[in-house]
């Protein structure tokens, strides 16, 4: 019976695959507006198309969790019935254990992907609620980039929110996490100017990270545009209660909701309208890459 179900479904597939690869081929219509039109970047593109890429890989583990049955025991179960002499009852038992422990550990292996799924997507909606919440900086003369690509020495990465306009550049940094339970402070997290002090202890590998970002863009801007910008490094922790480090710290760490009044006031100008108009126009370059086969 297995063996019927998995010819079945592999022939419903084979057949599905055919029947759309002919209906692209032969639809009467083209796209209309061009394979050479690009969008801008949204907040948390690439964590977004990683869910889709996950989804789709957890799709094939748990196609392959349930022919596993069929491939793992009812075949090799069926050529013992055929060719062989003997009844081998102890070869059956051994293959239905070790058919259980492939079981479960393909289960472990399609559990495991799909809290990568649930990461993924958090961090997603986390930077979507983060970039509304910024959108009211448009209102007082600033630009917004997101999810710009970054190729640095270890590969490539993405800054998830450039904010510029009025004489600065901030680099943002969007870190969504879940809060534990049963812990009456278990939704405060403190900046010192050093580390993040969470309730389950202090960290500094948020503060490097967008330190790192920050000074990469310096670099990257001085390299394309000729000139120096000082590049401001902000964190943001949404739908956590956060106490912000002293006023000179090297990182502006806030609750996502005070964010834009905290980039509006703290940062002094430091270029020129001209040269601010310059960096918007290189980041728009690189973040206007959404093609529709990227969608």
């Amino acid at each position: 019976m297995l063996i019927l179900f998995s010819c079945y479904v592999f022939g419903v597939t084979l057949l599905f695959v055919a029947l759309f690869w002919w209906k692209l081929k032969n639809r009467p219509t083209k796209h209309p507006l061009g394979q050479d039109v690009k969008l801008r970047r949204q907040a948390g593109e690439h964590l977004r198309k990683k869910s889709e890429e996950l989804i789709e890989a957890l799709v094939h583990r748990l196609a392959a969790l349930i022919l596993l049955p069929a491939i793992g025991y009812v075949l090799p179960a069926l050529f013992v019935g055929l060719f062989a002499s003997h009844n081998h009852v102890g070869v059956l038992v051994a293959m239905a254990a070790l058919l259980l422990a492939g079981l479960i550990w393909a289960m472990r292996w399609c559990l495991q992907l799909a809290d990568e799924i649930q990461n993924h997507r958090l961090g997603w909606f986390g930077e979507r609620v983060v970039a509304d919440e910024l959108e009211v900086l448009k209102t007082q003369g600033f630009t917004l980039f997101h999810d710009m690509p970054c190729l640095g020495a270890t590969g490539p990465f993405n800054l998830d929110h450039v904010v510029v306009g009025n004489g600065i550049v901030v680099v943002v940094e969007t870190k969504t996490h879940r809060k534990p339970k049963n812990n009456s402070e278990g939704h405060k997290v403190s900046y010192d100017g050093e580390k993040l002090n969470w309730p389950t202890g202090h960290s500094t590998q948020e503060i490097e990270q967008v330190l790192r970002n920050a000074d990469w863009l310096k670099k990257e801007l001085k390299k394309k545009l000729g000139f120096e910008v000082n590049v401001r490094a902000a964190l943001t922790v949404p739908g956590w209660f956060v106490t912000g480090g002293p006023p000179k710290a090297p990182v502006l760490v806030e609750n996502h909701r005070r964010l834009p009044s905290y980039i509006a006031n703290r940062f002094p100008a430091e270029l020129t309208p001209e040269q601010t108009k310059q960096v918007s126009l290189h980041l728009e370059a690189r973040c206007q890459d959404v093609t529709y086969e990227m969608l």
